[in-house]
């Protein structure tokens, strides 16, 4: 079965929580722990890969060669961030070509102008709402597999929130298989800032205002909340962005820290223990049992 008809099957359930991964290693680990899917970060992916910000300073072909390293890696299906598409209709169409022959079961792509800025910077601007539907149509139509899931983005809460409810109805009325509404801002206030019951109610007025399946932003539940309030508010798919990086990163800060002060990772490692301090516990996560089995079918028997 293909991935992109094994996201469709899994959405047809109900809500996919999604980790979100950055490399091919995370990516096992999240199939490993049982997810059913798995979100490619754009963040999560530059920061490990160029030690750069959000700032899609990746290049089409870095990201379809990454998100390939990471589909071969799995037997889920995987969801990646395409940020703007990498330019013009055109350069859209051929982004979700690359991303077809990746192996990835679909993509989202997103309506904010050149250069393009993650939702937590100051800075973000759309282009015109037909210039963004044009980008949805672009892609809708570049591909070649019917099943692979086009999500469409909008940063349209730059301007207002009603911009957000009827970008995702245009996207969604152009073909769009679900979209993604972007909320750091209501009303002139953060989101953020908002009691958590409050973001719940802004969350759950989004579904109800828009006309087809709606992936949350990528940001964890409200505090207080779980996936479940999700799912019960009608949520099709949701990711936690920059959880796997932010513990990952953490933890390698801490190890490097004690290293450093005390001329050991003994310290460390005795207080934080886990199996993948052992380098054949963390090859077997990266499919070592496969490759040893695989070689060995090679061999000339005696």
């Amino acid at each position: 079965m293909r991935m992109s008809t094994k996201l469709r099957a899994e959405l047809a359930k109900g809500l996919v929580v999604a980790p979100s991964c950055y490399d091919a290693l995370s990516a096992r680990l999240a199939e490993q722990a049982g997810f059913k899917a798995i979100h490619m970060t754009g963040l999560g992916v530059e920061a490990a890969q160029l030690g750069a910000p959000d700032l899609g300073l990746m290049t089409m072909s870095e990201i379809a060669q990454h998100a390939a390293r990471m589909a071969a890696a799995v037997s889920i299906p995987i969801l990646a961030d395409i940020d703007t598409g990498f330019g013009g209709v055109l350069n859209v169409g051929r982004t979700i070509q690359e991303m077809e022959r990746a192996g990835v079961a679909g993509v989202h792509l997103e309506d904010q102008a050149l250069p393009k800025h993650c939702p937590l910077l100051a800075g973000r601007k759309v282009v015109s709402r037909a210039e963004a539907v044009d980008r949805v149509k672009a892609a809708l139509d570049a591909r070649t597999d019917p099943d692979f899931v086009i999500v469409a983005r909008t940063d349209g809460d730059t301007i207002s929130f009603d911009e957000v409810v009827e970008r995702c109805n245009l996207f969604l009325e152009a073909g769009a298989d679900m979209v993604m509404p972007i909320i750091m801002q209501v009303e002139g206030e953060s989101y953020f800032g908002l009691p958590p019951a409050e973001q719940m109610a802004w969350a759950r007025r989004l579904i109800g205002a828009i006309d087809g399946p709606v992936m949350n932003m990528g940001g964890s539940p409200p505090p207080g909340y779980t996936t479940a309030d999700l799912a019960d508010a009608g949520y099709a798919f949701t990711m936690f962005a920059g959880t796997a990086l932010g513990v990952a990163a953490n933890a390698v800060a801490a190890v490097f820290r004690d290293m450093m002060e005390k001329g050991t990772d003994a310290h460390y490692v005795a207080a934080n223990p886990g199996p993948y301090h052992d380098p054949l516990a963390l090859m077997r996560v990266a499919r070592l049992d496969e490759f040893v089995a695989l070689e060995q079918r090679y061999q000339a028997t005696l």
